[in-house]
Parts: structure tokens; C-alpha cells; sequence
């Protein structure tokens, strides 16, 4: 298993269009199964369902009212936002070496994120789902109970013939932004979200970074995949930034 932790992609279009790429050339078989570990640029993250819902053209004008550009983003579950506090992480692997099946992938996600919260002393984290949550989902990683806990990280998948993908996004600090974005855009929707829902390392009691807790994912990859760091290579950074603006969403007019 190889270990890419590429830094921050400052466009948060390339950050997506690396993800994207990444996944093509596992699936292509030219990379071998990657575990992905990336800071976050600020923009909200859609599903290809929300951009059918109604209001959804407002909630992006209130996006990009606060500073957030919109992309299109391509595994399930709900909308989501990211800026400097957040990171994302993804398992990619190909689909004949996979051997999970969906509930596996999930476990498996929540395990090597758990893992690295507990080398730094998080231990009150675990698996559910959270009242009225950003992207619901019942392997959400939470704080607290359903009713009045907080969400500290969402997990979602992608699955195609050649290859499947785990990962989803961390809540290191700046819950409060994240909160205020969050509930403009699923209120444009009228969709339900607790605001007091989002939550964060931080706003459980934790001093870590982001680079801390990235750090603590990456070991936490290395000891259970034996995975290696490797560099980030030119070539799919080139497709990365050629293929950035297939992922933004243009505000109205």
C-alpha cells in the first residue's frame, strides 16, 4: 500500500480533480492501492443528487456569499463543507484486490481513523450517526449520543467495476464557520441540520493541529497497511490541474 500526503492544494477544483485521478489510475492499474491524506481548501462538497433539489441554486449563491466555492463531489451521502481546519482521507483500492464489501470498507475507515485519534488521546470518538447531521450517515464518527452529540468525521464511498474508494472528511477546529455555511445551504435546500451538530477535535477538548492529526492518520496507515510514503508525481499532478474546473459549480446569475 502506498502513502501520498501531496499538502494542501490551495484550488480546492485540483484538490477534486486529484482525488478523481488518483482514483483512474488505481483503477487503471497504474498505482497500486493508495491511502490518501490531504488538507482542505474551503468549498462545499455536493452530490450530483443536490444539484437537483430544489433550492439548490440558492444555497450555492449563499456559499459563495460566505467565501465558499461549490463543487460537485463524487461519492454519496450529503452536502459537506471544508476550509483550513478540516482534512480529507480516502482508501483507494482495486476492485479485484478489495475483498470488502460495502459495511467492510466502512469499518474499515472508522478503524484507521479511531486509531489515529486515540495516539493522540481522543478516546471519546466513536461510530453513529448524529440528529440531523451534515451528509447523515450511521458510520459517521461522533461525539456524544445521537440525540445531542457532534459529528467529527463523515465517511462516504465510491464503488465502480475496477476500483472502490473510503474516505471522508475531519473536523480539526473552525467548527463554528463550517456550521453557519452548513445551515445556509441545507436550509436553501430545506433540508434538516442542527448546527450544534457540527463538531470538532477542538471543540471536544483536543490541542491538536491539523498537521497533528494528519500526522497521526499517516502512522496509524503506516502500521496497519505497512504502507509507504511515496511522492506525489508530476504526471497526475498535471491531469489533476488540467481537469480542475469539470468539478465547480458556476454561482447564478
Amino acid at each position: 500500500m502506498d502513502l501520498l500526503l501531496p499538502g494542501r492544494f490551495e484550488d480546492p477544483g485540483t484538490a477534486y480533480a486529484y482525488g478523481r485521478t488518483l482514483f483512474e489510475e488505481v483503477a487503471a492499474g497504474l498505482r497500486s492501492a493508495t491511502v490518501s491524506i490531504t488538507p482542505s481548501a474551503r468549498h462545499v462538497g455536493v452530490t450530483r443528487r443536490d444539484t437537483f433539489r430544489n433550492g439548490f441554486g440558492e444555497a450555492v449563491k449563499a456559499a459563495h456569499e460566505e467565501g465558499y466555492s461549490v463543487l460537485v463531489r463524487g461519492a454519496g451521502g450529503g452536502a459537506i463543507a471544508a476550509h483550513h481546519g478540516t482534512f480529507g482521507f480516502s482508501i483507494v483500492r482495486p476492485a479485484e484486490d478489495a475483498r470488502r464489501g460495502i459495511k467492510e470498507r466502512y469499518d474499515e475507515a472508522a478503524a484507521l481513523v479511531l486509531g489515529a485519534f486515540s495516539r493522540l488521546g481522543v478516546e471519546e470518538a466513536e461510530v453513529g450517526e448524529v440528529r440531523d447531521e451534515f451528509c447523515p450517515g450511521d458510520h459517521s464518527i461522533r461525539a456524544g449520543n445521537f440525540e445531542n452529540g457532534m459529528k467529527l468525521v463523515g465517511i462516504a464511498q465510491r464503488v465502480t467495476r475496477r476500483a472502490t474508494s473510503v474516505g471522508g472528511i475531519v473536523l480539526v477546529l473552525g467548527e463554528g464557520d463550517l456550521a453557519r455555511i452548513l445551515s445556509r445551504f441545507y436550509a436553501a435546500m430545506s433540508l434538516p441540520m442542527r448546527s450544534e451538530s457540527v463538531g470538532s477535535l477542538r471543540r471536544l477538548g483536543s490541542k491538536a493541529e491539523v498537521e497533528d492529526v494528519i500526522a497521526a492518520l499517516a502512522a496509524e496507515a503506516k502500521l496497519r497497511y505497512d504502507a509507504e510514503l511515496v511522492p506525489l508525481d508530476e504526471t497526475t499532478l498535471r491531469r489533476a490541474r488540467e481537469n480542475r474546473a469539470e468539478f465547480l459549480v458556476s454561482p447564478p446569475l
